[in-house]
């Protein structure tokens, strides 16, 4: 509510605030004021005051000269002639000017000094600023916006400056001029001036109510700020509560990571186990992009276990999935299906591929050195190789490759065969 009251004080105080006001007509408000006239005498009698007190004079020109002015100037310098007064901050210009003859206009003009092209010594090189008013337009008191003021073509032309030294200015303006600007060659014209004030506000409209928005939205801020701090202060106690919490849950975290690994992992060989490899059967059956299955076997595996203990054939275990691991590539999933018993499933449907993989695979089982306190063990391993086709289940790829790797035992082990349905078309499968 103090905010509400606030705005509405500062909105009320905005409309009673008395106008910032330069009446150039009142005594002492300008350094000099005088007529303009062609010899610059003042007292050439075609340019000459009818009541000087009461701003009003009359021009009679009896013949033509190349530059007759009829007007009166305002100078609003000081001891420099070259620093004016900045009206930048006036927005209006009352005047009540009473004129009579056969000019069609009357021009009211305002000259800024800008010193980056103007000069003291040629009082035209001062930037005008002028708007021309018919005789009807000031038959009653006139108001003019200052806006309404430009620069006119013939000042643009005559100095040729560019483009940003044209643009209307205000904050240096060393004279006011009202004149007629007609050929008076002849003619008889007569102006009286009562009055001459220039109006604009002491603040500005539109920074008052930016900075109501501003501070409304300081305010607002402030009030966010406050929230947010209490809602730290709360999260904060939440969070020293869900920290204790979590200290207490922390262990048991642990160990459900552990056997969430012992659940998919072979404690003994380190690759998947059979849950495992199910699982990523699964994947790729879900991308539908097919796989091709290898499922190896070690031969002789029992006679190892029998004849030098099962911590012999642990290790036989472990050194074949080794050197399988270490020769495929990592994109390929590779576990232990059961027993001495692995599987590798091979995303994609180059059978080709999976086959020349079995082949190098069963080398380098063939190769491996794996020793005992008997000595040397050589160990070989068969292979069986099927595809199962995009969209197609897993578990039939499964049973043609068992089938395959079957084959390989009878027919003497240490070879990979592939899956019958497949050995006709083998060179063209992709």
């Amino acid at each position: 509510m103090g905010g509400i009251a606030l705005t509405l004080a500062v909105l009320a105080g905005l409309e009673l605030l008395p106008a910032r006001t330069l009446d150039l007509t009142a005594p002492g408000a300008v350094s000099n004021l005088y007529l303009m006239t062609a010899s610059g005498n003042a007292a050439d009698t075609a340019v000459q005051w009818l009541d000087a007190d009461h701003l009003h004079w009359r021009c009679n020109y009896t013949s033509f000269d190349k530059y007759q002015p009829c007007g009166l100037s305002f100078s609003l310098t000081g001891e420099d002639p070259v620093r004016g007064r900045d009206l930048s901050r006036f927005d209006t210009l009352e005047m009540d000017l009473t004129y009579k003859g056969p000019a069609a206009l009357v021009r009211v003009a305002i000259r800024n000094f800008d010193p980056r092209f103007s000069n003291a010594d040629d009082g035209n090189s001062a930037r005008i600023h002028s708007v021309n008013l018919r005789p009807r337009d000031i038959q009653k008191p006139v108001r003019l916006e200052l806006s309404e003021l430009t620069v006119p073509e013939w000042w643009v032309s005559q100095f040729n400056l560019a483009r940003e030294y044209n643009r209307p200015s205000l904050e240096n303006a060393i004279a006011l001029v009202i004149d007629v600007p007609s050929d008076m060659a002849g003619q008889q014209h007569e102006l009286e001036l009562r009055r001459l004030t220039l109006k604009g506000e002491w603040v500005s409209r539109d920074r008052v109510y930016l900075g109501i928005v501003c501070a409304w939205m300081l305010g607002a801020s402030l009030m966010l700020l406050h929230g947010w701090t209490q809602l730290r202060q709360n999260s904060n106690r939440q969070q020293r509560e869900i920290d204790a919490l979590m200290a207490r849950t922390r262990q048991l975290r642990i160990e459900q990571d552990k056997l969430r690994r012992l659940a998919t992992i072979d404690e003994l060989t380190g690759v998947l186990n059979r849950r495992g490899m199910e699982q990523s059967l699964d994947d790729f059956e879900e991308a539908c992009q097919g796989m091709t299955l290898v499922m190896l076997d070690i031969d002789h595996f029992k006679r190892v276990n029998d004849r030098l203990g099962h911590d012999c054939g642990d290790e036989v275990l472990k050194r074949v999935a080794a050197v399988v691991a270490a020769n495929l590539r990592a994109s390929d999933v590779f576990g232990r299906w059961g027993g001495e018993e692995f599987l590798i499933a091979c995303q994609g449907t180059r059978i080709r591929d999976a086959t020349r993989l079995a082949e190098k695979l069963r080398e380098r089982v063939e190769q491996s050195e794996i020793h005992s306190s008997g000595g040397r063990i050589n160990v070989t391993a068969s292979f069986g190789v099927a595809l199962a086709p995009p969209g197609a289940q897993a578990g039939g790829a499964l049973k043609r490759a068992d089938e395959a790797l079957y084959r390989a035992k009878e027919a003497g082990r240490n070879r990979v065969e592939m899956d019958r349905a497949l050995q006709s078309d083998a060179p063209t499968t992709v």
